[in-house]
């Protein structure tokens, strides 16, 4: 009878070793390990910083704030404010602001701010000049596309005699 010889297995192919299970284990917590350094470094290198440097400090303004509005609604002026990006990363701030009757508040002192509301370091403020009868205009650069808050102030005798916030997308 003949006899049939079973081949026989390499050492090292298909059996799990101690060696193996750690080069396993190294790898896959090496490679969370990069990820999270990764991500931590970029979080640190694009955090612009607090937008309130002293939280305690902007809840005691919140009252002079309450009545600032109550003051600025009782003037029932209107202000309406557009931007436009034009392709050479410019962008041109038109404002007018009309009173309770419709007609246009003339001769006031008004800037603006372009906000970033991901990174602070982008902000723009510009001073709007009067064109026209309640018409005021600036232009702000450079400006990227995106997202971007508009804020609209009228300068008054005691500060801020009225503000405006808007929401803008500039393409």
């Amino acid at each position: 009878m003949p006899t049939i010889a079973s081949p026989r297995p390499s050492r090292t192919s298909g059996r799990l070793t101690g060696r193996k299970v750690l080069m396993i284990f190294v790898a896959f917590f090496g490679t969370i390990a990069s990820a999270d350094a990764f991500l931590i470094t970029s979080a640190f290198r694009t955090w612009s910083g607090l937008d309130e440097p002293s939280p305690y400090q902007a809840s005691q303004r919140y009252n002079a704030e309450l009545r600032r509005a109550a003051e600025q609604e009782a003037l029932g002026w209107r202000l309406d404010a557009t931007a436009i990006r034009h392709p050479v990363s410019v962008a041109t701030v038109n404002v007018t602001v009309a009173d309770k009757g419709g007609r246009p508040v003339r001769g006031q002192s008004l800037r603006a701010r372009l906000e970033r509301p991901t990174d602070k370091r982008r902000d723009l403020s510009v001073e709007l000049n009067e064109v026209g009868a309640g018409t005021y205009e600036a232009r702000a650069e450079p400006v990227a596309r995106g997202q971007w808050d508009l804020v609209v102030e009228v300068v008054g005798a005691n500060g801020v005699a009225f503000r405006r916030r808007h929401r803008i997308v500039l393409d």
